[in-house]
């Protein structure tokens, strides 16, 4: 298991505060922020290359915080992955090994067998230079995992991809991942990309940890308005709290009023927060949902998108809806048609004026 305790550390002028996260052993934990959040400040304090000014970094109950780079036992897969070009893939995969002179007998078993399950046996005789993205992006991979090392740290590996190859490394990845029982700490911006590989999340904003924990929790129930707009949520209007009766809240929102599970730090003053998967769409006037909100809507705007068209909707504030294509169709939608939106009250996520205020204004 990795743990990083109340972790600070200097890179210029810029300063990560008060960092803690664990990543339990076989487990995918992503670090997800935006660019000039502390996410590579946050890597290169556990890979060794900056070192804390507090704090502590332990892996497997081994303190790690003060260790040079070589005795942490990491495997890293950096942006540029860092191929030597002068050598052949061969030699770029056992260069660790040797360096460290590992007997062949003891690396070559494992060696051999990831390069079986990446497909990159044909490759071994090649440079680096004569590679395509995705063949280095696999030699990476695999040169990071023939140390048998106790942590593999990935750094964006697979930003500069198109997305078919980026999603075909995915699946590759998880796949090896759950075989060989990898703890693995990703440092990503892509949010598709963290929700897919891993089972928990922490998002970094401004060199500090804002939320953490399941990564479904943590995507659908934001805990701050900075958060829900880096994770993209698609609706965050200003409400205000009516009643709470039986554990569920009425929210008035712009001139409509919407019912949503009341949390236990409820405020007068919320922010609610709606993703556009959790609406659903319905002909004028239907009653065949049984979501407590049916809100009469119009259409203000339909845009193509893949693989969810989105739909941008009036119904007394402004609401955004993603559906599929052939429920578009179905629906004939336009500019200007009235349907229902139905949106269930554990969808309605309420966000408090403590988080609001304490963090800025939601609404800048």
């Amino acid at each position: 298991m990795l743990e990083v305790e109340a972790l600070a550390v200097s890179a210029g002028s810029f300063r990560l505060r008060d960092v803690s996260l664990s990543v339990a052993q076989g487990e995918c934990h992503a670090v997800l922020g935006p660019s000039g959040s502390g996410k590579t400040t946050f890597l290169q304090a556990v890979l060794g290359v900056l070192q804390p000014t507090s704090g502590r970094i332990r892996l497997a109950g081994v303190e790690l915080t003060r260790l040079p780079i070589e005795q942490r036992g990491l495997g890293y897969v950096p942006q540029q992955l860092g191929l030597f070009p002068h050598l052949s893939v061969r030699d770029n995969l056992s260069y660790s090994a040797r360096a460290r002179a590992v007997p062949a007998s003891e690396f070559r078993p494992l060696l051999d067998r990831l390069v079986e399950a990446t497909g990159i046996g044909s490759l071994l005789d090649r440079r680096p230079a004569t590679l395509s993205g995705g063949e280095r992006q696999r030699v990476g991979l695999v040169r990071a995992l023939a140390s048998q090392p106790r942590l593999v740290l990935l750094d964006e590996p697979f930003t500069a991809l198109n997305e078919s190859l980026r999603r075909e490394l995915w699946w590759l990845l998880r796949e090896l991942q759950r075989e060989w029982r990898l703890t693995v700490l990703l440092i990503t911006h892509d949010l598709a990309e963290a929700y897919f590989l891993a089972e928990q999340v922490t998002v970094l904003l401004d060199g500090r940890v804002v939320q953490q924990g399941e990564k479904a929790e943590v995507y659908g129930r934001p805990t701050a308005p900075e958060v829900a707009r880096f994770l993209g949520v698609e609706t965050l209007q200003p409400g205000r709290v009516l009643h709470v009766r039986d554990g569920l809240a009425r929210v008035a929102v712009g001139s409509a009023q919407l019912t949503a599970l009341a949390p236990y730090d409820l405020t007068d003053d919320v922010l609610v927060s709606i993703r556009g998967e959790e609406v659903i769409l319905q002909d004028e006037g239907s009653s065949a949902s049984s979501a407590r909100n049916a809100l009469p809507a119009r259409v203000v705007s339909v845009r193509p998108g893949s693989p969810l068209v989105c739909v941008e909707l009036d119904v007394g504030f402004p609401l955004v809806a993603l559906i599929t294509r052939p429920a578009c169709e179905e629906l004939d939608l336009r500019p200007g048609v009235k349907v229902t939106a139905c949106v269930k009250a554990p969808s309605v996520h309420l966000v408090g004026r403590s988080a609001i205020q304490g963090r800025g204004s939601a609404l800048a």
